[in-house]
């Protein structure tokens, strides 16, 4: 009767080992593999389509400011066709790794992360710099038993 009861306290420290620690590692993954330029993991960890969505869903959200006026809807579609080729321009496994390097922003300096769940199939890797600024927001959303990288906030 002793060893099931033992082989449940090993698997419930190593699912729970795994529940605390797999985003961590995941979050890891993500910035070794830009750190590393290794194309090949970040779009395994990462993805794109999804983060490109995302960005641009924000940049329609941002620039919906109720005026309805001709030259509204002009400066409207300027933004919307330069800012989104450069979205797709721009999220790329190089341009992550771009995004991920603290020293673009600050010379020298490397991000601090933090993780926080957001429920129990997805988290946000937070990144900040040593004197308090913050970084960009990694969002991760469960796939199997890993997880994937599915947006990113400036």
């Amino acid at each position: 009767m002793r060893v099931p009861v033992k082989l449940l306290l090993v698997a419930a420290l190593t699912v729970g080992g795994w529940a605390f620690a797999s985003p961590w590692y995941a979050m890891w993954r993500v910035v070794e593999a830009a750190d590393a330029g290794d194309s090949d993991v970040l779009r395994e960890r990462v993805d794109f389509d999804r983060v490109r969505a995302g960005i641009h869903a924000d940049l329609d959200a941002s620039r919906d400011d109720g005026d309805s006026d001709l030259l509204d809807r002009i400066g409207d579609g300027i933004v919307q066709a330069v800012a989104g080729a450069a979205i797709d321009t721009a999220v790329t496994p190089q341009g992550l790794a771009v995004l991920l390097d603290a020293s673009t922003v600050m010379p020298g300096e490397d991000w601090s992360w933090d993780v926080e769940r957001t429920g129990l199939g997805s988290f946000t890797a937070e990144a900040s710099l040593p004197d308090g600024r913050p970084g960009p927001r990694l969002h991760f959303e469960r796939a199997g038993l890993g997880w994937t990288m599915v947006g990113v906030s400036l």
